[in-house]
C-alpha cells in the first residue's frame, strides 16, 4: 500500500513538473539559482576580446539624436493569446552594463529591459537604462537574449534623455524578432508587458491603457542643471494598469496585434497622507504605517521612439 501511494505521488509530481505547454520556459529561482552567472562569464569573455562597446564611447554616441532605420509596418490582425505572449517574449531583450564597481572592486552585471525593432539588430530601450551606474569604475554595454546569450552592442544609434528613449545596434548571429511600432492606441485598449520585474524572469502581465499625459521626464533638480534657455522635453506618457516593477524599464508594451505601443519608464506610488499634526516620516515608514493608495505605471509612448528615426 505504501509503495502504491509513493508511486502515485511520484506520478502526480511528474505531471505537475511538466504541466506547461511545449516550448514554455520554466525559470529557476531560489537558493542555488544563479541566472546571471552564465551571462557574466560570456560578457567578461567578450570584454576580454575587446568586443564590447565601452561606456565612455557609448556616452559619446548617445549625443546622436536620430538614425536611419527601416521599421516594420504595424500589424492589424489580432493575435491569439499564446502567439501574443510568444511575440512579446521573443522580441524582449535585457539591456544594461557589465562594470567594475568603484565601491567593492568586483564585477557586476546590471540588466533591465529592451526590445528589438528591426530584424538586423536595432534595439529600443530607455535612455536611463544605458546611463552609467553611479558606482561604475569602468563598464561596457551588453544585451542578453531570452535564451541567455550575450549580444555585443556595437553602437548607440540615437538617444534622447529628455524623452527617455534610446536605440542601440547589436551584433547577432541570427535575425532578431522585431516588434512593429504602432501609434493607434487609446484609453480602454488592452495592453500587455513581458519583463523581468525585480529580477523575476519572464513575467507577462495584462492591463488597459488609462490615459495619456505630457510632462517632463527629468525632475526639477536635473532640469536645473541644464544650460539657461534649454527647453525641457515633455514626452508622451502612456499610463496603464499593467504590472511592472524596477528591472522592467525599457521593456515593451504591446497591443492585441503584437505591436509595440510604448515601453516601461517609471512607477509613481500614491501614498496615504499623514494626519495633520503628525511629524514627517520617511517614505518607507509611510508605506508601512499608512499604506499605498494606488500605483501609476507609466510608459513612454512609441511616438517618442519613432521620433529618433529619420523620416524617409
Amino acid at each position: 500500500m505504501k509503495q502504491a501511494c509513493a508511486l502515485l505521488l511520484l506520478l502526480v509530481s511528474a505531471g505537475i513538473a511538466c504541466a506547461q505547454a511545449p516550448g514554455v520556459p520554466v525559470y529557476a529561482e531560489g537558493r542555488g539559482a544563479r541566472p546571471n552567472a552564465v551571462l557574466m562569464e560570456q560578457a567578461k569573455k567578450l570584454q576580454g576580446e575587446s568586443a564590447l562597446l565601452s561606456m565612455t564611447k557609448a556616452l559619446e554616441q548617445a549625443q546622436r539624436t536620430q538614425c536611419d532605420l527601416v521599421l516594420p509596418a504595424a500589424d492589424s490582425k489580432p493575435l491569439p493569446a499564446r502567439e501574443r505572449w510568444q511575440r512579446a517574449r521573443m522580441s524582449h531583450l535585457r539591456v544594461g552594463q557589465i562594470y567594475l564597481c568603484s565601491k567593492c572592486d568586483k564585477w557586476h552585471l546590471d540588466l533591465a529591459g529592451g526590445y528589438a525593432i528591426t530584424a538586423d539588430g536595432a534595439v529600443a530601450t530607455c535612455a536611463h537604462v544605458i546611463a552609467p551606474p553611479p558606482n561604475m569604475k569602468e563598464g561596457w554595454l551588453v544585451v542578453a537574449t531570452e535564451e541567455d546569450v550575450i549580444l555585443p552592442v556595437t553602437e548607440v544609434l540615437a538617444c534622447n534623455v529628455g524623452t527617455d528613449c534610446a536605440i542601440l545596434r547589436v551584433k547577432s548571429g541570427q535575425p532578431l524578432t522585431p516588434l512593429p511600432l504602432s501609434l493607434d492606441v487609446s484609453p480602454g485598449d488592452s495592453v500587455w508587458c513581458f519583463s523581468d520585474p525585480s529580477g523575476k524572469r519572464g513575467y507577462f502581465s495584462e492591463g488597459i491603457v488609462s490615459r495619456f499625459v505630457k510632462r517632463p521626464f527629468m525632475n526639477k533638480k536635473e532640469a536645473d542643471k541644464l544650460p539657461d534657455g534649454t527647453e525641457v522635453a515633455k514626452p508622451v506618457w502612456l499610463e496603464t494598469t499593467t504590472d511592472w516593477a524596477p528591472g522592467s524599464s525599457g521593456s515593451a508594451l504591446i497591443d492585441q496585434f503584437g505591436n509595440g505601443v510604448g515601453h516601461v519608464s517609471a512607477i509613481q506610488t500614491v501614498l496615504e497622507e499623514a494626519l495633520p499634526g503628525r511629524k514627517k516620516r520617511s517614505e518607507a515608514t509611510v508605506i508601512e504605517q499608512l499604506g499605498t493608495q494606488m500605483v501609476f505605471h507609466q510608459a513612454i509612448g512609441a511616438v517618442e521612439v519613432k521620433a529618433l528615426v529619420k523620416k524617409p
